[in-house]
């Protein structure tokens, strides 16, 4: 059984039918007393009505999160179509929902209303739309439940679609059941209790007597025992006769919660003998008890008025002594003011006055999609968890997203502040973050629920880049949630407010190289490219003032498309855009506005490079970001880093070698090697990798200058940058080994008369199998001479960078070979364009992943996400290549793009038909000849709603999927790379 959550109420607009009506011609009929009614009879008739529901919420709201589930529900009014089921499974969040009936025709259903408090809530269906079945509905009956009567729950448990479960009612005033702070749970109720054992998927099930009455309806059960927990259906049936009427259905609150407590606890209250004598002669039969204020929220009606401990006597002059009589003073009583009499302490009555405050209106109906997180209005439920005012400041955060986590406000934060204004409310959030500039850092003020009284102070980077900014509003006529587009930030290029300072050059060649060191970080927006962190930082290098540019490792800037910063001398924070990702060395190329920076007076220095190449044994000074530097080291190796492939695939360095030294990681974020005169010999970096559990971690080395600076050259040459190499991977092999496999003597004698050369090289493996080299070179080959240059080292490729072909030497199986090769061009962008269609993120296939198709790499495009809640989620999983829609091959982002751009429909490639003749068939077939009938019609409108998707998993198995079509919460859109945008890229939506 879900736990789960809450949400707001409507007026619904229904057909004009009286509760008499209903009852007239849908209760079932009554047997005579010769008669008698039997389980079988009943749920033979009551399993018509009663239905699986398949859901899926689509985004995070308040306690809910985006997911599919499956659940259960049961017609209470089939000439409407009015369909009951629990709360959370109605959900106060968006929800996209079918029902499967019992003869497994699937029905579109819409939310109509869900309790703010109580754990039900009513879907509705088309009644025209169930063609092949007569549903009889059931109706409530709350009156019926007793203890020691015999029940049966019928519903979808634990996802079999339909189950029986037998009970015994046990009891009726049980205490709600606690989900856990911070989840949805009911209260100001009993719930009745039975050892019927019911797990997931039966939420909403109904609670059968053996009349065919639904008296009670499932909600919850204990996950260590067999006890099942059900809602008593009086304020259900309440609910239901204000909907069938088309009244809008009130709920009141004081903020105020109650609990019972027998007598013999009240009188441990300060309760009087004497008011328990005439309330027990009052109430001989009923519960022997009263209700006890819990708890109350500060500064709500009930602050000041009420305090936990209070007997409640009365209300308006009459006695209070169940939850059902509080809730009709409640619910009758919104926006008016109510007396009620208490007994606190020894005996003494109060008499208050509260004013009765609209319970819908403290539950979200509405949320702000902002930079791919999801914010509320703080609720009664998350209000009532941790005892929090929603009469104080608050927007909730139910979903970081990307903005929101630049400044790590989290789900379950509290927004109290922003750009130094306070937050209220959804409205001021809106209003304050309308007139922030795009592309602006302010500070955020906001606190964790987990620790409310501690407030936290964080900068936010406001870039409206890659997310829309649009508000929902819940619609319970439609069923859907109405966006509304709440405009474009300004775009405004503030300026600096960093006082223009003389500084006198420094001397001290260390101190300079110091000021050449930046802090980087990365707040990648989608995932992609097999991205696991959300953020990541390191250290950058200035190397260049005309143009700009700064070099970083590529565990810093994994992936092109980044939110890129850069912060100088600790002092200030600007944006940069990237260059040039390499695609084998572990480092990226970023640029800067440098008349920005020299503008704000902050002391900066360009490093330069020394000629001279590290050898093992040599000293060296490193200076890193952070700390007291410089630091004096040796070099001990020059050391082959070696990676492993990753879960999703990830860009990893490979064919690269990186010094280590003697006195093991250095520390820092990272920095640079020089010699004396404080010039630039190797960067030192973090390599990314990843241990057995999959934990991605790093391993730090100095990458060699001269691997780097031919790219500088490039670029500051005005050229384009870009290298060339082998889709192949390529590791040392002890000369050992290599002699077992059948190298030649001579071979082996030219490496032994290099000086410490122990090894040669062999290529470990074919990173990508439709690369031409792929069909050339192979695993195991050991590779001699490229060129005519004896290979010795892996980063020896380097000096073929800009070759279009190859001339290789290589033994394979105890022969030699001389072989031409053609090299990969490599633009150093990598992923510059993304499609997100129906909650995937759609991406042309990336190196790391076309690795780990040792055969054949599919023609198709690759699903790098899918997010939770979305349609992609329901069919399709990350790590698989798409190769047609609707029977169209989709081999380019292009061809993908013309599939599903226009409404997200696609023209199916009609195949030849088979033709069908009368002596093809037997007599019993013959039918299928017929004309279609009206019902076709309905036949090709669902078919429209699904897009057949074929896609290629990583094992080379071919599927085929439907994929039912999302046009409203996961609308078409694409992020491009755009040279001519002040931001680089371009967000467009279909």
């Amino acid at each position: 059984m879900a736990n789960t959550i809450q949400q707001n109420a409507p007026v619904v607009i229904m057909p004009s039918l009286t509760v008499h009506d209903f009852q007239t011609h849908y209760t079932p009929r009554i047997r005579s007393k010769t008669e008698p009614e039997t389980w079988e009879t009943t749920l033979e008739k009551c399993i018509k009505s009663i239905i699986s529901i398949k859901a899926t919420r689509v985004r995070c709201l308040d306690t809910e999160t985006p997911g599919a589930f499956t659940a259960t529900g049961f017609v209470v009014d089939p000439v409407r179509g009015i369909i009951l089921s629990n709360r959370h499974v109605v959900s106060v969040s968006p929800i996209v929902a079918q029902a499967v009936l019992c003869n497994y025709e699937e029905i579109e259903l819409v939310p109509i209303y869900r309790d703010p408090v109580h754990d039900f809530g009513f879907l509705k269906y088309d009644p025209t739309h169930v063609r092949f079945l007569t549903i009889p509905g059931i109706p409530l009956c709350p009156e019926g439940a007793r203890v020691g009567q015999e029940i049966r729950v019928v519903g979808n448990d634990a996802g079999e679609k339909l189950s029986i479960l037998a009970g015994t009612l046990a009891r009726l005033d049980r205490e709600t059941p606690n989900y856990g702070i911070g989840e949805y749970n009911d209260f100001d109720t009993f719930y009745m209790q039975a050892a019927s054992s019911t797990s997931a998927g039966s939420s909403g099930s109904p609670v059968l007597d053996v009349y065919g009455r639904a008296i009670a309806l499932n909600a919850g059960g204990a996950t260590n025992s067999s006890s099942s927990y059900y809602l008593p259906l009086n304020r259900v049936k309440r609910a239901l006769e204000c909907i069938q009427n088309s009244q809008h259905v009130s709920r009141g609150t004081i903020q105020a919660e109650f609990e019972y407590r027998s007598y013999d606890e009240l009188s441990q209250l300060g309760l009087s003998l004497h008011i328990e004598a005439r309330l027990r002669l009052y109430n001989q039969e009923s519960i022997q008890g009263l209700l006890v204020v819990k708890s109350v929220l500060p500064l709500g009606p009930a602050d000041g008025h009420l305090a936990s401990g209070d007997i409640l006597l009365t209300g308006n002059g009459r006695i209070v002594t169940h939850f059902l009589d509080l809730a009709d003073l409640l619910d009758n009583s919104v926006h008016n003011t109510i007396e009620l009499v208490v007994s606190r302490g020894q005996g003494v009555l109060h008499q208050v006055k509260v004013t009765v405050q609209d319970l819908h209106a403290i539950t979200p109906n509405r949320f702000i999609e902002f930079g791919g997180g999801i914010l509320n209005d703080l609720s009664y439920q998350m209000a009532r968890s941790y005892g929090l005012s929603l009469d104080k400041p608050g927007v909730y955060v139910a979903a970081a997203g990307y903005i929101l986590g630049t400044a790590l406000a989290l789900r379950k934060s509290v927004i109290i502040g922003l750009n130094n204004q306070v937050v209220r409310n959804l409205d001021d959030f809106i209003k304050i973050s309308k007139e922030i500039p795009q592309g602006e850092r302010v500070p955020i003020r906001y606190y964790s629920l987990s620790r409310a009284l501690k407030d936290k102070v964080m900068i936010l980077h406001v870039d409206h880049t890659w997310h829309k900014f649009r508000m929902a509003i819940r619609n319970d006529t439609t069923g859907l949630w109405d966006y509304k587009n709440l405009g474009e930030p300004p775009i405004i290029t503030p300026l600096l407010k960093v006082p223009r300072r003389l500084f006198s050059v420094k001397t001290d060649p260390f101190q300079r190289l110091a000021k050449s060191l930046v802090a980087v970080d990365a707040h990648p927006p989608y995932i992609i490219d097999g991205l696991k962190n959300s953020h990541s930082y390191g250290a950058g290098l200035i190397v260049s003032m005309d143009p700009p540019l700064v070099v970083c490792d590529r565990d810093t800037i994994p992936v092109g498309i980044s939110a890129i910063s850069l912060t100088f001398g600790n002092a200030i924070t600007m944006s940069a855009r990237l260059l040039f990702l390499h695609p084998f060395y572990n480092y990226a190329v970023l640029t800067f506005d440098w008349d920005r920076l020299e503008s704000s007076g902050i002391e900066v220095h360009v490093a330069m490079f020394s000629d001279k190449v590290l050898k093992p044994g040599d000293r060296v000074n490193y200076v890193g970001l952070g700390g007291k530097f410089p630091t004096s080291a040796t070099v001990s190796m020059l050391k082959p880093i070696r990676t492993k492939e990753t879960s999703p695939p990830r860009w990893r360095a490979m064919n690269v070698e990186a010094y280590k030294t003697s006195e093991g990681s250095l520390n820092g974020q990272g920095g640079v090697l020089a010699d004396e005169d404080g010039k630039v010999q190797a960067s030192w970096m973090s390599f990314s990798n990843e241990d057995e559990r999959g934990n991605q971690g790093g391993e730090m080395g100095g990458l060699s200058a001269h691997l780097i600076l031919p790219i500088l050259d490039a670029i500051r040459a005005g050229e384009v940058p870009g290298v060339r190499g082998l889709d192949a991977e390529l590791w040392t092999m002890q000369l050992a080994n290599a002699r077992l496999l059948g190298l030649p003597e001579h071979w082996l004698d030219r490496y032994q008369e290099t000086e410490n050369q122990s090894h040669v090289l062999y290529i470990t493996g074919i990173t990508d199998a439709s690369s031409p080299c792929a069909g050339l070179l192979s695993a195991g080959d050991i590779v001699l001479l490229i060129n005519g240059v004896m290979m010795m080292n892996v980063s020896d490729l380097a000096r073929f960078s800009q070759e279009e072909e190859l001339k290789m030497t290589i033994f394979r199986n105890g022969h030699e070979l001389e072989i031409v090769v053609p090299t990969t061009y490599f633009n150093g962008q990598e992923t510059t364009r993304v499609i997100g269609w129906q909650g995937m993120l759609v991406q042309d296939a990336y190196m790391a992943a076309k690795e780990q198709m040792q055969k054949e790499v599919p023609k198709g495009l690759y699903v790098s996400c899918c997010l939770f809640g979305s349609p992609a989620q329901m069919s399709l999983r990350p790590g698989i290549w798409i190769t047609e829609i609707n029977q169209r091959p989709v081999h380019t982002l292009d061809e993908f793009f013309d599939a599903v751009k226009l409404g997200n429909r696609s023209k199916k490639i009609e195949s030849a038909p088979i033709e069908l003749t009368s002596d093809s068939l037997t007599k019993d077939a013959s039918w299928l000849l017929s004309s279609p009938d009206a019902s076709q019609k309905s036949v090709t409108e669902k078919a429209e709603s699904h897009v057949h998707v074929k896609y290629v998993s990583r094992n080379n198995g071919t599927h085929l999927v439907a994929l039912r079509l999302d046009h409203h919460y996961w609308p078409t859109w694409q992020i491009q790379k755009d040279t001519n945008s002040p931001f680089g890229w371009y967000l467009t939506s279909f």
